[in-house]
């Protein structure tokens, strides 16, 4: 059975963990595949309102699966699925984190609210690459007004945490980052988000791939029909024995990918769609074309300076305009693209 859809992970997959960076490979793989009609889900423990707006402008997800799975939305921003945290779990969390002074936050409907922690905040921060999605906490009531989907605490012991999880049987954690944690639902993960999306555009898991690096990412891997690890992740995601790929700035989603036919195995013009291919093209003609204007402008100087206004010197002028021209044109055409 053919595959139908591409599930992505974003950070350390997608993009570079600590850059930020989206590498063009994997922008022009994923318009490769839109030429076959195949979907691209994200799927992310981020907020759907973290996720950079021009990684979304150039990927342009079909569905976004976000917090872990907790809430999936279509392209539009048109809701299809979510799970909240009981209100009553949250009122005991925050009983918990208070009694501990440890740093908290909870990512909500609208906004990621930091309740207590400067240090939190700039971790935050840190990993979601800009500042406008975590804020400080108003009046310490969001959480009365707004869904939480999930409740983040930073620089806790693990067993305490594994105790407060304990004592709430719907709930589960999982590490991000080292002592800082995601508490959330047990009933979800990235794969309950993707089952959501995948029903809206009737595709199933035997029609999917899906790239990961992280334990969040374990479901969905394990669901997919083809499934890649991408180096430099979490150690217990190599458990799985999957094949490996490359990280995010090394093309490891092209390479992928290409292994599994699904774009071409040629390397950097081949990944490109027509538009890009003009641009290097132009780009390659602009370059050439200039510096071809300038050889025969210091030879027709050359001439004129030696033997006068002969010939080869009108000759050498009119090669020289001819080929700034083409250099020009090569300048407009690639500044259209």
């Amino acid at each position: 059975m053919s595959i139908k859809a591409l599930v992505i992970d974003i950070d350390g997959t997608l993009i570079d963990k600590r850059t930020h960076r989206l590498p063009a490979t994997a922008v022009a793989s994923i318009k490769y595949l839109r030429k076959s009609d195949i979907k691209v889900i994200l799927a992310t423990g981020r907020t759907h309102y973290s996720i950079d707006k021009s990684l979304l402008a150039a990927i342009k997800p079909d569905a976004i699966v976000s917090i872990n799975g907790a809430v999936c939305q279509k392209s539009d921003g048109t809701l299809v699925s979510e799970v909240k945290i009981d209100k009553d779990v949250v009122s005991h969390f925050l009983s918990w984190v208070n009694n501990e002074k440890l740093e908290h936050a909870f990512h909500m409907d609208h906004k990621t609210v930091v309740y207590q922690g400067d240090k939190l905040k700039k971790k935050l921060v840190q990993l979601i690459g800009h500042s406008s999605s975590a804020v400080d906490s108003i009046d310490q009531k969001e959480h009365s007004n707004h869904p939480v989907y999930n409740m983040i605490v930073l620089d806790a012991p693990l067993d305490k945490v594994k105790d407060f999880v304990s004592k709430h049987l719907a709930l589960r954690f999982d590490e991000f980052d080292p002592s800082s944690f995601d508490i959330f639902n047990k009933s979800v993960n990235k794969s309950v988000g993707c089952d959501a999306a995948l029903k809206e555009f009737n595709i199933s898991w035997s029609e999917v791939m899906a790239l990961g690096d992280n334990t969040n990412d374990i479901e969905m891997l394990r669901k997919a029909k083809i499934a890649y690890v991408v180096k430099g992740g979490h150690p217990d995601i190599y458990k799985l024995g999957l094949p490996l790929t490359d990280e995010p700035l090394k093309d490891g989603l092209a390479k992928a990918l290409g292994k599994e036919g699904l774009i071409p195995m040629e390397k950097s013009l081949m990944l490109l769609d027509s538009d890009e291919v003009l641009v290097r093209m132009n780009g390659s003609r602009l370059k050439i074309s200039s510096l071809i204007s300038i050889a025969f402008a210091i030879a027709s100087l050359n001439e004129w300076m030696i033997k006068g206004f002969t010939s080869n010197f009108g000759l050498y002028v009119a090669l020289s305009l001819i080929m700034a021209l083409m250099a020009y044109l090569a300048y407009r055409k690639k500044k259209m693209l």
